[in-house]
């Protein structure tokens, strides 16, 4: 909910003149958001209580979840306070816990950081063990100071949220800085030069959404960022990294993180066009040749849609390609 240090300097670079690519993230919609609903439920510390998950007329103070055997999940929860790290004194007013418990209700692990004064942050991460699918049950707990207005988590690895899912957006941290693009990923083989059109969106791309509650100083604001804004191709060969999908002796890159990449590699042909460009020129000339790809126009999944190089550059002069 706020621009980290990282977001900082993306902003801070772009401000000097350069444009900035940034993967948008590969957890689709693994994210869980609210308002925070006091259950009346004690949570483990002493004092503390836990957040309702039931947004209608019940009260559930745990979420069921579920993770398949020998693997790692890792769950950051977030609410709306100012980091320190972010914006300095005087960081956090609230302290919260991710407690997570047994189908029982034993507490089996938590995460606890005294979180006042400093970040409003937790990371809880755990693997499994071998054997069938585990349930768990994920409490997430106010311990001291006000009670958050809103709560936030996004997770990486395969957990599966049994109840109370809403599926809200994971795309955060430098990928929403209002200087940067944030890039999802389309299958090469799943856009208009392969036969696909409109092109496929990669199941995993994250989407956008999230508002930035406070600004780089801690005071409050309310700024929904549009992101992503463009989508790019990933799967394409290398000499070293993934595995060979196609088998033709060259290894597959595939995420959001290859697709960047071709993103900035298209914005450095429109520059080679036209040095004087400006990030703003940059950026407006990818989404205005974009192709859509969900509705018209602008998604908070695949943005103003998949780039198109030989029309972003074409652009800038209607009688150069600026391929040859």
């Amino acid at each position: 909910f706020q621009d980290g240090v990282i977001a900082q300097a993306v902003d801070a670079v772009k401000a000097m003149g350069v444009s900035y690519f940034s993967s948008a993230g590969n957890n689709a919609r693994k994210s869980y958001e609210s308002q925070f609903r006091d259950s009346g439920e004690s949570g483990f510390s002493s004092g503390s209580t836990r957040h309702d998950f039931d947004s209608g007329t019940g009260v559930d103070g745990l979420q069921t979840i579920t993770v398949p055997s020998n693997k790692t999940v890792i769950i950051v929860l977030q609410w709306d306070d100012p980091s320190y790290s972010a914006s300095g004194s005087p960081g956090a007013d609230t302290d919260m816990d991710i407690v997570l418990y047994s189908t029982g209700g034993q507490q089996l692990l938590r995460a606890d950081s005294n979180n006042t004064g400093g970040d409003a942050v937790e990371i809880l991460g755990f693997t499994t063990g071998n054997g069938s699918t585990k349930t768990f049950q994920l409490g997430l707990e106010h311990i001291s100071g006000p009670m958050p207005s809103k709560i936030k988590y996004v997770y990486f690895g395969p957990m599966t949220l049994s109840e109370h899912s809403n599926s809200r957006s994971s795309s955060y941290g430098h990928a929403i800085a209002a200087g940067a693009r944030a890039v999802g990923a389309s299958r090469y083989s799943n856009t208009p030069a392969y036969g696909v059109s409109p092109p496929l969106l990669e199941g995993f791309s994250s989407s956008g959404g999230i508002t930035i509650l406070f600004d780089t100083n801690g005071n409050p604001i309310n700024d929904l960022r549009l992101k992503p804004e463009i989508v790019a191709p990933d799967g394409g060969d290398n000499t070293f990294f993934g595995s060979d999908y196609e088998s033709n002796g060259w290894p597959n890159f595939f995420g959001t993180s290859a697709a960047a990449p071709h993103a900035a590699g298209v914005a450095a042909l429109l520059l080679d066009n036209d040095p004087s460009l400006s990030p703003v020129d940059v950026y407006s000339t990818l989404q205005t040749t974009a192709i859509d790809m969900g509705v018209t126009g602008f998604d908070f999944d695949s943005g103003y849609g998949l780039i198109q190089a030989d029309l972003a550059v074409g652009s800038l002069d209607p009688d150069d390609d600026g391929l040859s």
